[in-house]
């Protein structure tokens, strides 16, 4: 049932042991009552290292917190704590206490020297990460994934090129709790997973997270129109009741024209070892309403099988699984349909997978978006991009700043002309609490010089061999938000102008001149184009009319 608590192998794999010492004592009323105390202390700390060994580490954080208040607390409770805030991705906290355990001059188990330089590496401090990465390193010379790590802090430069191209937006419809997913579904709405809390008689909770479950809704959405960004959101609704899941829906991904959806949904059934894991199922939409139809037929109950993508016409089903046989923590597998039914997942290879984490694949075309936290990036999850060559998923490529930042980066998606998307960050409020962004790539920079012709007709009925050019004549750029004049310039004697737009707005332009006194619609580019030459039609049946509709 756990949706973000990963588990980092890296340098070492080893479990955590706890040895307790014993003192022998004698039995009376008030030994008796301090061996009581002792003993339930004790009991606190093992119910903690057995919830962190499970990897249920919000829990094992809050006992390990409350153990660390106490007197008589271990001293290498700063090591459980920092851990522990490392996995629920509290950078800042994580170093803190492990900075706190440097000084007890305890044990420093080789795995915390790369949870540490991680973390230092997510908060900004380069220098010290590259120091516990080289420790570390030392102790694993031959370990490829560091010396990537090493290199890539070390040329950090080349993840932040033409980021000016590139913006990501903080959703205004983000909450308190944690959104997961944001994907669109056409007809200016999005679905939307996230642990806000429906409204229903009974609240259900997830008591491994102490929040209520991860569930599926809907939101109408419609442009702001001063910006370049940002989406208004409206009316939300729950969309997964028909899911029939008693517990989580994970992630979605829509196919066959956004008619059928693949989800990841926690199993109604427990395993081995007490966890209802995440599986993975198929549903059609049902007079508007999502239908479960059928589980995949390679799901495991002994493992986790989530955050799926599908090709368009269904065929292509790629998933992240903690599968035994994969090369660490979560991996990213292939399934393909035949007329047999659904082929056995093919892990994808080391050029995607590594000793940690891949997670929420989206297929784009020949291209394969993930995010990851075993490539070197800027910190955390990054996103990546590789490309299908000879069936094969090939040039890994992170894809930079700011779509990318030095927290973690999950669930990217983007539109078919690879221009806009969604994606979740804990980039605003670290740990758990991820939120949406939306983003848009290869944006035009501005102030942005444009040139063109203004050209006049009398009727818009008449062919487009009576257009004459207006020279001579004054135009105004006006930003329609707050109707202020920007740009005053001026045909030449062949219609032709230029002028420097100042940024991204919704503009009009006036035109005077030649006995003329009106208004046209000018449009800027959102993104960037090759041609920025203008062709201005006047149309006097329209610009007659346009003064007087600008002043009514």
């Amino acid at each position: 049932m756990k949706l973000i608590h990963q588990q980092f192998n890296n340098c070492m794999r080893h479990s955590i042991t706890i040895v307790f010492f014993f003192i022998l004592v004698v039995f009376t009323p008030d030994t008796m009552a301090q061996q009581s105390v002792f003993s339930a202390f004790n009991q606190s700390i093992a119910d903690a290292d057995k919830a962190f060994i499970a990897k249920n580490y919000s829990k094992a954080l809050s006992i390990y917190e409350d153990i660390a208040k106490e007197d008589g607390a271990p001293e290498n409770i700063a090591l459980r704590l920092a851990r522990s805030y490392y996995f629920t991705y509290q950078y800042e906290k994580a170093v803190n206490y492990y900075e706190i355990h440097k000084k007890t001059n305890l044990e420093f188990p080789t795995d915390d020297y790369f949870y540490f330089a991680e973390a230092l590496a997510s908060i900004g401090r380069k220098e010290q990460a590259l120091k516990y990465y080289q420790i570390c390193m030392d102790k694993r010379p031959d370990d490829e994934l560091l010396i990537q790590k090493i290199w890539r802090l070390n040329n950090l430069e080349y993840l932040y090129e033409d980021s000016s191209k590139n913006m990501a937006h903080h959703a205004i419809m983000n909450s308190k709790y944690s959104e997961l997913q944001m994907l669109p579904t056409g007809n200016n709405e999005v679905y939307l997973i996230s642990n806000q809390p429906e409204v229903e008689m009974i609240h259900r909770i997830d008591s491994k997270e102490n929040a209520p479950f991860y569930n599926l809704r809907k939101w109408s959405t419609y442009e702001d129109p001063f910006s370049i960004v940002a989406l208004n959101y409206e009316n939300p609704s729950p969309a997964g009741h028909g899911l029939r899941t008693s517990f989580h829906i994970a992630a979605i991904s829509l196919f066959n024209n956004r008619k059928e959806m693949v989800y990841a949904a926690s199993s109604k059934l427990k395993n081995e070892e007490g966890n209802y894991p995440l599986q993975l199922y198929f549903a059609q939409n049902k007079r508007g309403r999502w239908i479960k139809n059928s589980a995949f037929e390679h799901n495991d109950p002994n493992f986790d099988l989530t955050e799926p993508t599908i090709s368009p016409d269904g065929k292509t089903l790629i998933f992240s699984a903690n599968f035994k046989e994969g090369f660490g923590g979560k991996d990213l597998y292939r399934s393909v349909k035949t007329e047999e039914g659904w082929s056995f997942p093919e892990n994808l290879g080391t050029v995607i997978n590594t000793q940690t984490d891949e997670r929420y694949p989206y297929l784009h075309n020949s291209n394969l978006y993930f995010a990851s936290n075993g490539h070197p990036g800027l910190g955390g999850f990054d996103v990546y991009k590789a490309k299908m060559i000879n069936d094969r998923y090939q040039d890994l490529e992170n894809i930079g700043y700011p779509i990318n930042s030095t927290f973690d980066e999950l669930s990217f998606n983007i539109d078919s002309l690879g221009q806009q998307g969604f994606l979740s960050s804990n980039r605003k409020n670290q740990g758990f609490d991820f939120d949406i962004y939306e983003f848009a790539l290869d944006l035009q920079i501005y102030p942005l010089e444009v040139e063109g012709v203004v050209k006049f007709i009398e009727h818009n009925w008449m062919d487009s061999t009576e257009l004459k050019v207006l020279s001579d004549v004054q135009m105004e750029l006006i930003d329609r938000t707050g109707n202020v004049l920007k740009v005053v310039t001026q045909t030449d004697q062949n219609g032709r102008f230029k002028l420097k737009v100042p940024y991204y707005s919704k503009y009009k332009i006036r035109i005077k001149g030649n006995d003329l006194d009106g208004f046209v619609s000018f449009e800027v580019p959102k993104f960037a184009k090759q041609d920025l030459s203008y062709e201005i039609v006047v149309v006097n049946d329209d610009f007659k009319n346009s003064l007087r509709e600008e002043n009514e």
